[in-house]
């Protein structure tokens, strides 16, 4: 009977006592944290942390104990206290990229680490809050496709919300739709007309189907003109020799008569013939 009462603390205590989970180790958590996703890794890890019973560690509701003990031993609770907060100094090291590591590198316990992220994050936040709400607010589709603009949109959205600003949908689409150039026009009059809500996936489903319309018609309209100037340039012409001059008569066609054809002026006589001299004085006078 004194045996089993003796035991009944020991039993107690490892009732209470957190189990030392070392397979986190070996299954890397999916966040890790960079200089816009504090928020989000600081619920990942609090729940990691809180579902293994550590909570008091990074609280710093469970200080250190004493390294030895009255006799100058070693302090058993002392290794266990320690053995426990480097496994959970190790998860946040585990859940890191390398441009933030440095924040603690030195730091000796899980407390320390986690209320240095906490302090330099936090006075950042409201800064880095107003420069995407304004990114948010100014981006414009220009000569983005479709899926990128929307991606763009929506990787500041997702910032915002890793940094504890999240976006309402309606305020994402109505976002969406004012960032769109006047082809859309149409689409955007009748989504804003619509009584009923609509969800973000389906006007990014609508707005992607538009510009594929877009292109085709696009694309059919420079095909038009292509065949169009082809017939232009191809099409056969009058010969330019066969048009009258604009503002000129018509010229009549006058041959060419060459001198030596014409005949000679001078009268022409037989061989040995004399012309009769009176009579040609005669015609002289009575001119």
């Amino acid at each position: 009977m004194a045996s089993s009462t003796q035991t009944m603390p020991e039993i107690v205590s490892s009732q209470v006592t957190p189990t030392l989970n070392m397979s986190m180790l070996n299954h890397p958590l999916p966040i890790k944290l960079d200089r816009d996703n504090h928020i989000l890794w600081h619920t990942q890890m609090e729940n990691v942390i809180y579902a293994n019973g550590f909570e008091d560690h990074i609280e710093g509701l469970r200080p250190c104990p004493p390294k030895t003990i009255s006799t100058g031993e070693v302090n058993p609770d002392f290794l266990v206290w320690r053995r426990y907060d480097r496994m959970i100094l190790s998860w946040i090291y585990s859940s890191l990229t390398p441009e933030v590591m440095g924040q603690i590198v030195g730091l000796q316990t899980s407390h320390e680490a986690w209320t240095a992220f906490q302090r330099s994050f936090s006075a950042s936040t409201k800064a880095r809050t107003m420069q995407l709400r304004l990114a948010f607010q100014t981006t414009k589709k220009g000569s983005l496709t479709m899926m990128e603009y929307i991606q763009k949109l929506k990787h500041i959205s997702d910032s915002l919300a890793a940094i504890g600003e999240p976006v309402p949908e309606k305020d994402q689409i109505l976002q969406l739709l004012s960032g769109l150039g006047a082809e859309y026009n149409p689409i955007v009059a009748s989504l804003t007309a619509r009584d009923d809500d609509i969800q973000f996936h389906a006007v990014h489903s609508i707005l992607l189907t538009h510009e594929q319309r877009l292109h085709l018609q696009t694309t059919a309209t420079k095909e038009d003109l292509l065949i169009a100037n082809f017939a232009t340039h191809n099409r056969p012409r009058r010969s330019q020799s066969n048009k009258p001059s604009q503002g000129k008569p018509p010229q009549s066609f006058m041959p060419t008569i060459r001198p030596d054809t014409l005949p000679d002026s001078r009268q022409q006589y037989p061989q040995g013939y004399r012309p009769n001299r009176f009579n040609n004085n005669r015609s002289r006078t009575n001119n």
